[in-house]
């Protein structure tokens, strides 16, 4: 039987690296993908949602690949249950603070997904998942395994 070497390098895509500005979130998943969301506007309400959430928050989301595996960027719009980075005032604690933005964990499940597909796939999975919802977002990270987490950045590095 053969042992395990200590700290032997793990199988699969790279770690991401996940940055939040305000609002606006980047993924990138090194030598293979870029990921952005611009914040564009907040306060929608999404008809076939038939109301839950009440309020949604738009971006844009382009996805870049590292290579030439894609001809330009994929663009699309996504809508996400509204919320924010902001801190609620005087009388805030730490639990009233959101652990991460929805579309952190949307970025973050999306990443993964295209790392695991060629990129001729890519528009294809992003089509599919401008329809996802929290439920499918909540699975998908589920079975994310668990040493693929973001690196920590280091202060001067966000």
């Amino acid at each position: 039987m053969r042992a395990e070497r200590k700290g032997a390098e793990r199988k699969g895509p790279p770690r991401p690296i996940v940055s939040v500005h305000g609002e606006d979130v980047d993924v990138e998943v090194p030598g293979l993908a870029f990921l952005r969301s611009t914040y564009l506007s907040e306060g929608l309400f999404n008809e076939l949602s038939a109301g839950d959430p009440d309020e949604e928050d738009l971006y844009e989301v382009e996805v870049t690949h590292a290579g030439e595996g894609l001809l330009q960027p994929i663009t699309f719009p996504r809508l996400l249950p509204a919320s924010s980075r902001a801190f609620p005032g005087e009388d805030w604690d730490d639990d009233a603070l959101p652990v991460s933005l929805p579309m952190e964990r949307f970025l973050l499940l999306l990443a993964w997904e295209l790392a695991n597909a060629h990129p001729s796939n890519w528009t294809r999975l992003c089509e599919a998942a401008r329809g996802w919802d929290s439920w499918m977002i909540e699975d998908g990270l589920v079975r994310i395994p668990t040493d693929w987490t973001p690196q920590p950045l280091l202060p001067d590095e966000d």
